[in-house]
């Protein structure tokens, strides 16, 4: 790590959370599943440690402040686990598939099938609003249908 770069402050608060709740000065962290080594400078170890002992919250919470110029960090690599070379890898042999058997399909009420074969609303819109566009022209307000009537149009009976 060079000085320059400033400590990360994630970093800094896990190991401010460790310390509260292990009452312990960590050597190491975890942030964002990467682990770091932490080397703290001079004496500043000992001393959080102390306050710790002490139970001084005053003291620990001014070593808290000194932290980020106090403490270096480095980034510990962790190489993948590998399977063992001596032990040669074999091949799987997968087994014949068996044979598919096709269940007839279920039989559909006429419903789902004149619902399915509708067009939904929506789509007659933007269909219409497209070729409105592409044509250039827009529809009039006296120029719209009336809603259309659901059933069977009234028809008048001879009598």
């Amino acid at each position: 790590m060079s000085l320059s770069q400033p400590v990360d402050s994630s970093i800094l608060h896990e190991i401010v959370r460790i310390i509260e709740s292990r009452r312990k000065v960590p050597e190491k962290v975890v942030v964002k599943s990467r682990e770091y080594l932490l080397t703290y400078l001079e004496d500043h170890q000992r001393r959080m440690e102390e306050a710790l002992t002490r139970y001084d919250a005053d003291r620990l919470n001014m070593l808290y402040g000194q932290l980020a110029s106090k403490i270096k960090y480095q980034l510990l690599r962790r190489l993948p686990a590998r399977p063992e070379p001596s032990a040669p890898a074999a091949k799987k042999v997968s087994a014949p598939k068996a044979a598919a058997t096709k269940k007839p399909a279920a039989r559909k009420s006429s419903r789902t099938k004149r619902a399915a074969v509708r067009p939904k609303p929506i789509r007659k819109v933007r269909a219409r609003k497209a070729a409105s566009k592409a044509a250039g022209t827009k529809r009039r307000a006296s120029a719209k249908r009336a809603p259309a009537k659901r059933g069977k149009t009234a028809t008048k009976r001879r009598k």
